[in-house]
């Protein structure tokens, strides 16, 4: 269990820099609500032996340790297993078609050992025991894959990832793939097996074995085609989503102009730059400097690098004239404490009034810049410019700050998100910023040089600690939507294969078990053309029956994924009807050589063989 105190009131300042982290750990059978409960009566307890003047309004936040630990990773492991999963069953189902069709290939050598006096059992274990070991040779090379490739791809996998160091093929992976492939190989060798149960021994031997299919098998095949679609129509529309997400990502509009952009960051000595004055003097300088060198046209000192979905939060906010209701339904605010100049080197447009400026400084009126989405929340239909809010209840002590500008919604902190933003002046906040963005058109490696010679300059004990673009930075959270579509891409696309090939598989032999009844179409005047669509018309069937069910199944299974989309929908149709188009198209493609031989049966040859 971890604990962390959120700051709604009193000295803003204090609270950032007096926010703990604490971990405890629960007693049996208590919950992490009982321990939220029972943290919040005590926190109110402490307030009410506090000083006047002290820290108020700490909200405890109490998270288990594996949430803070995994985050969101579960949701994604889940739907990767999920595809995993749904992979293999088609694999089960492809294996087991095409064993039913080996089976019924062998019908006289089964109905030969059965009239010799084999039992039922016996050809069940027989049947049973090569579906195994085909399993088990397929495990051994699977094996051999994932002992090469898992080392590859973990190398793959993007900064944030918990536990990746445990990600290794052990013993217990070994155990559970011999489990999978024990269980797959009985799996898929079941309904063979069960089939071969039902030989009819007079008409197989009179036969030999061969032009007898029972009705029950083709329908056996042709249900596992059917559910081989459906589940590869599941995988493929989960990635579909993901890769349209990712590319919705990639084009969203960051509300900034980030092409050109370079973050610094520096090493502050902290026993130098504690004092505040300090501090604001040495950010001077370094912006003075900086914006000299003719490549770099801006600069301004930030708090935290952008995209990492962390920094001050403003939990409640009261606008002059609410209420204490009103006020408690305004919404949580994104925190920002910038310098001159940083709208300006953002590129962010203030739609109305105007940015800080250097006269915005301590001991001038408080003063506050609101992002659009704020505005319309808190002054509906009102002009925002000239009004004024404060931190926590409409009853705080906090002062009452003016806002003088409306900037463009910007996303700084989140790329998922134009989180609802409150900006304040550096010089009458927090002078904490280590970090300089600088709008450039100089190359990494001589802005590097420049900045730390420049820095050098200023004070000898600064140190230029690392330099990057702002693209780089935005590849971060970029990293884990890219490496969630790629994988469930290979999943998909290893489910496309494997129905392919089983529809094939079932085509072909549709067509050698047809001979005859195509022979006598075309000895009576059908066309190639004719007999060609009478076969695609088969394929088109089955896909689209598989392609009904796995758009249904997709639309069960959307929960799954939710939370791993971004303006994308679960159930969005160019997702979900692309992926059936899909398969069908696959499946037609399929059927092409079944169709290409069932034009070149010799009609004459075949009626004399009958």
């Amino acid at each position: 269990m971890t604990t962390k105190s959120v700051p709604t009131d009193g000295p803003f300042g204090d609270a950032a820099r007096r926010e703990v982290n604490l971990m405890g750990r629960l007693r049996p059978g208590t919950t992490v609500e009982q321990a939220t409960s029972e943290i919040i009566a005590l926190n109110q307890r402490l307030e009410a032996q506090a000083p006047a003047d002290g820290l108020r309004g700490l909200v405890p936040v109490v998270r288990s340790f594996v949430d803070v630990v995994v985050g969101d990773v579960r949701p994604t492991l889940i739907a990767l297993f999920a595809a995993v999963g749904l992979v293999l069953l088609i694999a089960s189902a492809n294996v087991a078609n095409l064993l039913l069709m080996r089976g019924e290939g062998r019908r006289g050598e089964l109905a030969v050992r059965a009239a010799l006096g084999a039992g039922g059992s016996r050809i069940l274990s027989q049947v049973l025991a090569e579906s195994v070991v085909l399993a088990s040779a397929a495990g051994v090379c699977g094996f051999a894959i994932a002992w090469w490739s898992v080392p590859a791809i973990v190398r793959l996998v993007p900064d944030g990832l918990p536990r990746v160091e445990a990600i290794r093929v052990d013993g217990l992976v070994v155990l559970c793939s011999i489990a999978v492939v024990f269980m797959t190989g009985l799996a898929s060798g079941l309904i063979p097996a069960l089939s071969s149960l039902r030989l009819d021994l007079v008409s197989s031997l009179r036969s030999g074995g061969h032009g007898i299919t029972g009705t029950s098998a083709n329908r056996g095949r042709r249900a596992l085609v059917v559910v081989q679609v459906a589940l590869a129509v599941t995988v493929l529309t989960a990635a579909a989503l993901l890769i349209r997400s990712v590319l919705k990502l990639q084009a969203i509009d960051l509300g900034m102009a980030a092409e050109r952009l370079v973050l610094l960051e520096l090493y502050l000595p902290p026993a130098k730059f504690t004092e505040r004055h300090r501090h604001a003097q040495l950010l001077d300088d370094a912006i003075e400097q900086l914006e000299a060198v003719p490549m770099i046209s801006r600069a301004t000192p930030v708090n935290i690098p952008p995209f990492l979905d962390r920094g001050w939060d403003v939990p409640r906010i009261s606008a002059e004239g609410q209420s204490e209701v009103e006020a408690a339904g305004n919404p949580s605010l994104n925190l920002e404490s910038i310098h001159p100049g940083y709208f300006e080197t953002l590129d962010i447009p203030v739609v109305r009034g105007r940015a800080f400026t250097p006269a915005d400084r301590e001991g001038s009126r408080l003063v506050a810049v609101v992002s659009e989405n704020v505005a319309e929340q808190l002054w509906p239909d009102q002009d925002p410019i000239g009004k004024r809010l404060k931190f926590g209840p409409v009853a705080s002590s906090d002062e009452w700050r003016t806002v003088v500008g409306i900037a463009a919604q910007s996303r700084y902190r989140t790329l998922t998100v134009a989180r609802p933003t409150l900006d304040l002046p550096a010089a009458q906040f927090q002078m904490t910023a280590t970090l300089l963005v600088l709008r450039t058109t100089a190359s990494l490696e001589l802005l590097t040089s420049i900045a730390a010679d420049r820095m050098r300059t200023i004070d000898p004990d600064v140190r230029l600690m690392r330099a990057a673009p702002f693209t780089e930075l935005l590849d971060r959270p970029l990293a884990r939507p890219r490496f969630n579509a790629f994988l469930l891409g290979i999943f998909a696309l290893a489910a496309l294969m494997l129905s392919t090939v089983g529809l094939y598989a079932v085509m072909a032999a549709y067509v050698r078990q047809r001979d005859r009844e195509i022979a006598l179409r075309l000895a009576l005047g059908a066309t190639a053309g004719g007999v060609r669509r009478f076969v695609l018309a088969e394929t088109v069937r089955l896909a689209s029956l598989g392609a009904l069910i796995g758009v249904a199944a997709a639309a069960a299974a959307s929960g799954l994924l939710r939370g791993m989309l971004f303006e994308v929908d679960p159930l969005d149709p160019w997702a979900t009807i692309g992926a059936a188009l899909l398969l069908i198209a696959v499946s037609a493609l399929a059927s092409y050589l079944p169709m290409r031989r069932a034009t070149r049966i010799d009609a004459v040859a075949m009626r004399r063989a009958s």
